[in-house]
């Protein structure tokens, strides 16, 4: 009902505004018969009320009825189309008075003659300013809400916060040393006149100026106000002298002007102001996707060769040998018919003979080992597409595989996963690329030194790469405080760094409600998972969007697409070992069994792969499972459900589990200079934390202090909360009631504000908690009355 009502203000509008603009255009060739009585008959009864009504309706309004119906355009388009408030329909009338009396001051033959008038007599300029004052508030109040409540709010802070006496002193000064700096150049300038060239260029005096350049003296002469003079001034510079002329670029750098004689300390420039500034002209504009993606170009500072070393044939031939041999002592037949090499272990192809088993050759394998100088072998079977039995060997010496390789590959630029990871190469040095999206969730293990800190590092590395801000946002746990301290200040955090278990598991719980409310706006949407519900929110209606409207508590529609969110836990063990343990892996075993389709994926490690830690529940859930060198057999049991894990090498390599396939993957390596160079270009772009998330950490979740919940009882039993009337017109207004709604509208705290909520249930005045879900206001807009 409210946009009907909206579309016949603006057609009208638009009407009247038509209907004007012809009049005044027009205005000479139309007759002046407005109510007029004559005899005549030269013209028609159409025609003489016509024209009437057409100067009537000019008389009483004008053409500036087009700067009102212009700007409501633009705002019905951009903001009121796309909801459905009733607070809309008097924007109109607030921005036509502000438009007629601004055009009154400013421009008042726009004004139709009646109009103006009526305004000139009938009221005092006093209540003209007032009413062009309330006018404006009204306006930008109705269209804007929150958010043009909040700027007041912070510019009478900023106001009651200025220092006008320091203000006034840096004034001062920088007048004071203006002064002297346009004193020393007058001086400079009278004692060197006698050796300037001076230029005039000009139409009136080129001819006089000619005439006195040929004598041995120059004579001053005044320049006419009419006429157009330039002087160049320079100085005479000696060869020792340097010149560089400042330069100012798209990002306001200035640089240094310096010469090899002593300069004056007022010429000087203060770095660190020019520093500043630049600072803050570059966040001062919002960096958009291309700008993001301009800042993570990051290249290795070692750059190996395309492909790895190639070995001498004796070198595989000796391999070949040994195996054939220590194999025909256990008189298995068979023979190796091709090596497939690789970065760090190579494959060798044992095609069995007939009737021989693989039992018997996997039997054999520490003996192989033996035979080999006690090289830590594998058996594959069977190989992918082949008929053969893999034995890798490591090689010797392997190559090292960096993340930039990885990352410059044509698998990983041109991938289309959502969440892509660069894993590193597997045995056959083919570069691998897996999407965490589609896993959806990791889990990793390994002993001290298996590589585990840095395969996390290659990871979110990769991920930062792909995704920006806009479309990922990180949550970090690090109990260690050291692994993940170089990505403090990315832009992706929604919270700081977490350190604390007791963080971690308020972390934990606002990542499962927030899970909670994804399902739940998905579910009036009618979609599956988040990449549809971005791709509808695009061409989303009015209608659709009030839908879903109270689960942003009435926020901006800018940030309603849901950007995906990864949660990386290191040291797992740490955590499910400490007093909040049990809460902890409840929150993980809730995320990871149903987080996928709401974009929320985690990577979890830990150095500790024991029962106690990894249990048969978070097993079940993390299908997708990432192993590197441990101890023993049991351990990569109890990581993969089965062994080889304890026959890795270590520093990289790994077993990678998705599925029931398992392969073999060699990390990639990033230095920590790398990381540091990514993380300071990232730094450009301040990390903006969510407040509702902060104000979520800060309180603990939903837990209140006994000091909170005593004052809370003393309040339900003595009198009401003084705000809680506010409380009440707000949710009333808003039909819903939340926690953070009343933070934000009356500005009040966490726990004041979960009170008037409670409080209002006592009363009767909303509904009781549905979960992620808003609670029902049982109360009309008649109560307010």
């Amino acid at each position: 009902m409210n946009i009907k009502i909206l579309k016949y203000e603006l057609f009208s509008l638009f009407f009247l505004t038509v209907v004007t603009l012809v009049v005044f255009y027009y205005k000479e060739a139309l007759p002046d018969s407005y109510l007029s009585i004559s005899s005549a008959r030269s013209s028609g009864f159409f025609a003489y009320y016509g024209t009437s009504l057409l100067n009537f309706i000019n008389y009483y309004s004008g053409p500036w009825v087009f700067i009102p119906c212009a700007i409501f355009t633009s705002f019905y388009v951009l903001i009121f189309s796309k909801r459905s408030d009733w607070i809309d329909v008097f924007n109109i009338f607030f921005l036509s008075i502000f438009s007629l009396l601004t055009i009154y001051y400013f421009q008042p033959a726009l004004l139709g003659f009646g109009l103006y008038q009526f305004l000139n007599t009938s009221i005092s300029g006093f209540s003209m300013f007032g009413l062009w004052i309330s006018s404006l508030t009204l306006f930008l109040w109705g269209t804007f809400r929150g958010d043009f409540t909040s700027t007041l709010k912070n510019a009478a802070l900023e106001i009651k916060e200025f220092n006008y006496q320091e203000s006034t002193e840096a004034a001062r000064e920088k007048w004071l040393q203006l002064k002297n700096k346009f004193a020393k150049n007058s001086k400079d300038s009278n004692e060197s006149k006698d050796s300037l060239e001076i230029e005039h260029f000009g139409k009136d005096n080129k001819d006089d100026s000619q005439d006195n350049l040929q004598g041995k003296n120059i004579e001053s002469r005044e320049i006419n106000s009419n006429k157009v003079a330039k002087a160049i001034l320079l100085p005479d510079l000696t060869e020792t002298q340097k010149l560089v002329i400042p330069v100012v670029d798209e990002e306001f750098e200035v640089t240094e002007i310096s010469f090899n004689e002593d300069v004056d300390e007022d010429e000087y420039v203060d770095e660190s102001e020019i520093s500043t500034f630049k600072t803050k002209n570059l966040r001062s504009h919002s960096i958009n996707d291309d700008a993001y993606f301009d800042l993570v170009k990051i290249s290795s500072h070692k750059k190996p060769d395309t492909g790895f070393s190639q070995l001498e044939d004796k070198y595989f031939l000796d391999i070949i040998a040994k195996i054939q041999d220590k194999l025909g002592q256990f008189k298995i037949q068979g023979q190796i018919i091709n090596v497939l090499k690789g970065p760090v272990v190579d494959t060798f192809e044992w095609e069995l003979g007939p009737g021989e088993k693989v039992a018997r050759l996997t039997s054999i394998a520490n003996d192989l080992s033996l035979a080999l100088s006690g090289s830590p072998i594998r058996m594959v079977y069977p190989l992918k597409g082949r008929t053969t039995v893999g034995i890798e060997v490591p090689r010797n010496p392997r190559d090292f595989i960096f993340l930039d390789e990885i990352v410059h590959s044509k698998d990983f630029i041109e991938t289309n996963h959502q969440l892509p990871l660069a894993m590193g190469k597997d045995a056959f040095g083919e570069p691998m690329v897996t999407d965490l999206a589609t896993m959806p969730h990791m889990l990793v293990a390994g002993s001290t030194g298996a590589g585990k800190s840095v395969f996390i590092n290659s990871v979110l590395v990769s991920l930062l790469i792909k995704k920006s801000p806009s479309q990922m946002k990180l949550i970090l746990i690090d109990p260690k405080q050291l692994e993940l301290a170089l990505y403090s200040k990315l832009p992706h955090l929604l919270m700081p760094v977490i350190v604390e278990p007791k963080t971690a598991t308020t972390a934990l719980l606002w990542a499962c409600q927030e899970m909670d409310r994804r399902y739940s706006i998905m579910s009036e949407c009618g979609v599956r998972n988040v990449e549809s519900f971005n791709h509808k929110l695009k061409s989303a209606t009015p209608a659709s969007m009030d839908k879903i409207r109270k689960y942003y508590d009435y926020a901006s529609e800018d940030t309603y697409s849901l950007p995906l969110i990864v949660i990386i836990v290191d040291e797992f063990a740490d955590l499910i070992l400490s007093a909040k343990g049990k809460e902890i892996e409840i929150h993980i075993n809730r995320l990871a069994a149903k987080a996928r389709a709401s974009g929320i994926h985690l990577i979890v490690a830990t150095q500790r792969p024991s029962v106690d830690v990894i249990t048969g529940v978070i097993k079940s859930n993390f299908p997708t499972r990432v192993s590197f060198r441990v101890t023993s057999s049991t351990d990569s049991r109890t990581i993969l459900n089965a062994m080889g894990a304890e026959k890795l090498l270590g520093k990289g390599d790994m077993l990678f589990k998705q599925g029931v396939d398992t392969t073999r993957i060699h990390s990639a390596y990033i230095e920590e200079e790398e990381i540091e160079l990514l993380t300071a270009k990232l730094s450009e772009m301040a990390p903006s934390f969510d407040p509702a998330v902060m104000e979520f950490l800060e309180n603990g979740g939903e837990e209140e202090a006994a000091s909170t919940i005593s004052a809370r009882d003393a309040d339900l039993s003595g009198g009401k909360d003084d705000k809680y009337e506010d409380a009440v017109r707000v949710v009333i207004e808003h039909k819903a009631a939340s926690a953070s709604l009343l933070q934000r509208r009356l500005g009040v705290g966490y726990n004041r504000a979960a009170n008037l909520i409670e409080e209002m249930e006592a009363q009767g005045v909303v509904g009781p908690a549905q979960g992620s879900k808003p609670r029902k206001v049982l109360m009309g807009s008649e109560s307010l009355t």
